[in-house]
């Protein structure tokens, strides 16, 4: 897994695996899934993220067990 941030754009991108986009799905306002043939996600993307996250939380997101700082990947 890989997570970035473009701060220019304020968009969260997450890469769940490597895979041929065949679909890609709103889940939610401004977030987006790509999914392979098979319905498995292959990439999450977050527009807006600083504001969904909150951004007093912003740089103090947990993926598993792990902090990650989201100023530090733009």
């Amino acid at each position: 897994m890989k997570i970035t941030y473009d701060k220019k754009v304020d968009a969260l991108n997450v890469s769940l695996r490597a895979g041929v986009v065949a679909k890609t799905v709103e889940v939610a306002p401004e977030i987006l899934l790509d999914l392979d043939k098979n319905g498995n996600p292959l990439y999450l993307e977050i527009i807006g993220a600083s504001e969904k996250i909150g951004k007093k939380n912003f740089g103090k997101v947990i993926v598993g067990k792990k902090f990650l700082n989201l100023f530090s990947l733009a």
